[in-house]
C-alpha cells in the first residue's frame, strides 16, 4: 500500500512527525487485513530526499513514527519500501515503475496475483496494474483527481472513500 494518502493523511512533503495524521479508521482497518493473514506492506515515492528538502533519517523518524502509532491498534507493518530519488533521475524503483512491489513480493513469498495495491494516485494505480496485481483505489489524499481519469486505466480498478472501507474486499471466513 502507498503511505501518503492512505496509511497517512496526504501532506505535500511530509518530513516531521508532527504532520503525521492517520485517516479516520485506519488503524482498525489495517488490523483487520492483518488478522486476515495479509502482510502489510509500504511501498513509497519519497522524491523528497532526492529534491534535498529532507533527509533518509527524517523519513526514518516518520515511519518509526507510523509504526508506533498504528502499532497502538496491534497492526505490525512487514516492511516498508522507498524511492528516495528525484522525478528526473529516470530510476528503476519510483512508481509507476513496479519494481517495489516486486522486490517486496520476492522478498516476503507474496504472489503477486493474490495481492492488492492500495493507493490514492496515478502512479499507484498504474504500479498495481505493471506489477499484476490489483489496483484499489481510496478516494482519500489525491484519490478523487485520480478517480476523474480512471477510465484511462487497462485493468478494472476497486475504488473506495477510504482505507477503512476496503475491508469489504476481505473474504468472508
Amino acid at each position: 500500500m502507498d503511505r501518503d494518502g492512505v496509511v497517512i493523511k496526504y501532506v505535500p512533503y511530509l518530513s516531521k512527525v508532527e504532520q503525521v495524521e492517520l485517516p479516520l479508521g485506519a488503524g482498525e482497518a489495517l488490523k483487520r487485513w492483518q488478522d486476515a493473514g495479509y502482510l502489510l506492506i509500504i511501498i513509497t515515492n519519497q522524491a523528497g530526499v532526492g529534491r534535498g528538502y529532507y533527509t533518509l533519517e527524517d523519513v526514518e523518524k516518520v515511519h518509526n513514527h507510523i509504526i508506533e502509532e498504528y502499532g497502538k491498534f496491534g497492526v505490525t507493518f512487514t516492511d516498508i519500501f522507498i524511492c528516495p530519488h528525484h522525478p528526473q533521475d529516470n530510476c528503476l524503483c519510483r512508481k509507476p515503475a513496479p519494481k517495489m512491489i516486486i522486490d517486496a513480493s520476492k522478498k516476503h513469498g507474496v504472489s503477486l496475483s493474490q495481492s492488492l495495491f492500495v493507493g490514492d494516485a496515478p502512479s499507484d494505480v498504474q504500479c498495481a496494474i505493471n506489477a499484476e496485481c490489483q489496483p484499489v483505489l481510496v478516494l482519500t489524499g489525491r484519490g478523487k483527481e485520480t478517480l476523474q481519469n480512471i477510465a484511462q486505466y487497462s485493468r478494472k480498478v476497486e475504488i473506495f472513500d477510504s482505507l477503512q472501507d476496503t475491508v469489504k474486499l476481505i473474504p468472508s471466513p
